[in-house]
């Protein structure tokens, strides 16, 4: 009876924890199109960038990092003022956030 309770408790952790990160990764495709969008990226190029941003924050996994990456190229497109300022980029990845897991569900 332990061993079942103890199985259906992993299951539902794996579970868990893949519906996070397929969450987490829609949200980043989804705030990587945006930010395309605010660069004046059309066409594949937008979601090229989605995808590079998916992709980096896989690997590091850090709201902060994905920010700042956002905020460099933001910066390098020559995109500033109200459109690039930091708490609007929060806001906006704050807002995906709750949009993705609504979407997948959760």
């Amino acid at each position: 009876m332990f061993e079942t309770r103890e199985r259906a408790a992993e299951a539902k952790f794996v579970h868990e924890r893949d519906a996070a990160f397929q969450a987490h990764a829609h949200r980043d495709r989804m705030f990587g199109r945006w930010a395309a969008r605010l660069m004046g990226l059309r066409g594949p190029a937008i979601e090229n960038y989605a995808r590079s941003l998916m992709f980096s924050d896989v690997e590091s996994v850090d709201d902060e990092a994905l920010l700042a990456r956002v905020r460099s190229d933001l910066a390098e497109r020559d995109v500033a003022g109200p459109r690039a300022a930091e708490d609007r980029l929060r806001r906006k990845l704050e807002r995906l956030n709750a949009l993705a897991r609504a979407d997948l569900g959760g």
